[in-house]
C-alpha cells in the first residue's frame, strides 16, 4: 500500500485514477441498463438487442474517421470531447421519450469510449516523460482498481436507488458524467501529442505480439481480442437478460437488486486482481492467455447450465457465472494494451489503440448482430448456447498464442 502511495504523489497521476474511474463506463447505467430500457422505457428484448448491434455498427464505421479527426485535434481534445460525449449520451437515455433518442444516447455513448481510450496514451506519454515506461502496467492496474472500487460502490447503491425512483441511479449517472469532464480536463493540461500520424494498418508490426510471429498468429490476437471483449462486454448484457429470462417469476427490483449485488461482488474481485495484477504481471505475463480464457469459458458455461437443471441453486449458478465473465476482462486488456504499447512508437499509439478498439467493436458486432437474429427467432438460451462456442474457440486461440510467444522467447 505504501508503494501504491509513493506512485500517486502527483497531481496528475491521482488524476489518472479518477478519470479512469469516472470515464470507463457510464456509471450506474451500467448496472441498470437492462433493466432500465426494458422496464422503465418499456422496449422489448429484440430491441434492447437491435439497439447494441446499431450502436456497435456506428461506433464501428466511425474508427477510422474518428482516427483522422484525433490526429488532426491531437489526444488532448479527444479526450476531453470523449468525456462531454459520455455525459450527453446519459442525458439522452435517461431522458428519452422513445427509441430514436436512446440510439442516439447509445452513439454517443460508442463515440465516448473511443475517443476515451486515448487516455491510456495520455499515460504511457507522461510515464515515457518521467522515464518510467517500464512502469506501464503497475499504474494501469492500479488506475484499473480505482474503477472497479468506484464500479463496485455505486453498483452497490444502484438496486437501493432503483427501488425508491428507477430514474434515481440516471441521475446520478449524469452528475459522476460531469464530474469526469472536470478530472479530464485536468489530466491533458501538459498533454502535447498533436503529432499527425498514419492509419492504424499494421499492428502486428507495432505489437509485441506479433513483433516475431507470423501474420496468420498477428490476425489470430485481435481475433482472440475481439472474442473476448465482445463477451465480457456485448455479452454482459445478454448474460443480465439471461438473469432475467431464467428468474421471469421474480419481482423485477430483485431482480436489480441481485444485479447490483453481483456487481458490486464482481468489481470487489476485479479490484483484488488489479491490485494483485502489478505486481503478478512480470511472473505471469504470457499465462494471462491462458487463465483468462479458461476462466471466461467456466463463467458463460454456468450462466447456460440452468436451463438445463431445476433445481434452486439457479441463482448461485447465475451469480458464479456473471461474476466469472465480468472480472476476467481487466487483466486481459491490461496485458494486451502493456504489450501492444511497450514496443510502438509514440507517434503510433493512437494507431494502435484504434487498431484495438475497432478489433473490440467488430467482434461487439458479430456478436450483437447475431444475438439480434437469434432472439427474433428464439430466446435468449440461444444467444448464450453461442456465447459458450465463441468462448471455447477463444480457449484454443489462446493456447496457440501462448504457445507461440514462449517459442519466440
Amino acid at each position: 500500500m505504501n508503494r501504491i502511495r509513493e506512485r500517486y504523489q502527483e497531481k496528475f497521476y491521482r488524476g489518472y485514477l479518477w478519470y479512469t474511474a469516472l470515464e470507463t463506463e457510464l456509471l450506474f447505467f451500467v448496472v441498470c441498463d437492462a433493466m432500465f430500457l426494458t422496464e422503465v422505457k418499456q422496449l422489448p428484448m429484440k430491441m434492447v438487442s437491435l439497439l447494441t448491434f446499431l450502436s456497435l455498427l456506428f461506433s464501428l464505421l466511425i474508427q477510422y474517421p474518428l482516427l483522422k479527426w484525433i490526429n488532426r485535434v491531437g489526444t488532448r481534445t479527444a479526450v476531453r470531447a470523449g468525456s462531454i460525449a459520455f455525459m450527453l449520451s446519459a442525458v439522452c437515455i435517461t431522458f428519452s421519450p422513445g427509441f430514436a433518442m436512446v440510439a442516439a444516447g447509445g452513439f454517443l455513448k460508442c463515440i465516448g469510449h473511443t475517443l476515451g481510450a486515448m487516455g491510456v496514451a495520455v499515460l504511457k506519454n507522461r510515464l515515457t516523460k518521467d522515464h518510467m515506461d517500464d512502469q506501464y502496467a503497475a499504474y494501469q492496474s492500479d488506475a484499473n482498481s480505482a474503477s472497479s472500487f468506484v464500479m463496485m460502490v455505486t453498483s452497490l447503491l444502484c438496486g437501493g436507488l432503483f427501488r425508491i425512483n428507477a430514474y434515481y441511479p440516471m441521475y446520478a449517472c449524469i452528475f459522476l458524467s460531469v464530474a469526469g469532464i472536470f478530472v479530464s480536463y485536468q489530466i491533458t493540461r501538459e498533454d502535447d501529442s498533436t503529432k499527425e500520424i498514419g492509419p492504424a494498418d499494421d499492428l502486428v508490426k507495432y505489437t509485441a505480439a506479433g513483433r516475431s510471429a507470423t501474420a496468420g498468429i498477428g490476425i489470430m490476437v485481435l481475433a482472440s481480442f475481439a472474442i473476448f471483449t465482445a463477451i465480457t462486454g456485448t455479452g454482459l448484457s445478454y448474460a443480465k437478460l439471461n438473469i432475467q429470462a431464467v428468474l421471469s417469476k421474480e419481482d423485477p427490483a430483485y431482480i436489480v437488486s441481485l444485479i447490483s449485488v453481483i456487481s458490486t461482488a464482481v468489481f470487489l474481485l476485479r479490484l483484488l486482481s488489479n491490485l494483485l495484477m502489478g505486481n503478478l504481471y512480470t511472473r505471469i505475463r504470457d499465462r494471462v492467455y491462458l487463465i483468462t480464457s479458461g476462466l471466461l469459458a467456466a463463467g458463460v458455461g454456468l450462466m447456460l447450465f440452468p436451463w438445463f437443471m431445476d433445481s434452486g441453486n439457479k441463482a448461485v449458478l447465475l451469480c458464479t457465472g456473471y461474476l466469472l465473465m465480468a472480472f476476467t476482462r481487466d487483466p486481459y486488456i491490461t496485458f494486451i494494451q502493456g504489450i501492444s504499447l511497450e514496443k510502438g512508437e509514440k507517434e503510433r499509439q493512437q494507431s494502435m489503440l484504434i487498431a484495438l478498439n475497432s478489433a473490440k467493436k467488430a467482434g461487439s458486432l458479430i456478436l450483437a448482430a447475431s444475438g439480434t437474429l437469434l432472439l427474433a427467432k428464439w430466446t435468449i438460451v440461444s444467444v448464450m448456447i453461442l456465447m459458450i462456442a465463441a468462448a471455447l474457440i477463444n480457449v484454443l486461440m489462446c493456447g496457440r498464442l501462448y504457445f507461440s510467444r514462449i517459442k519466440d522467447n
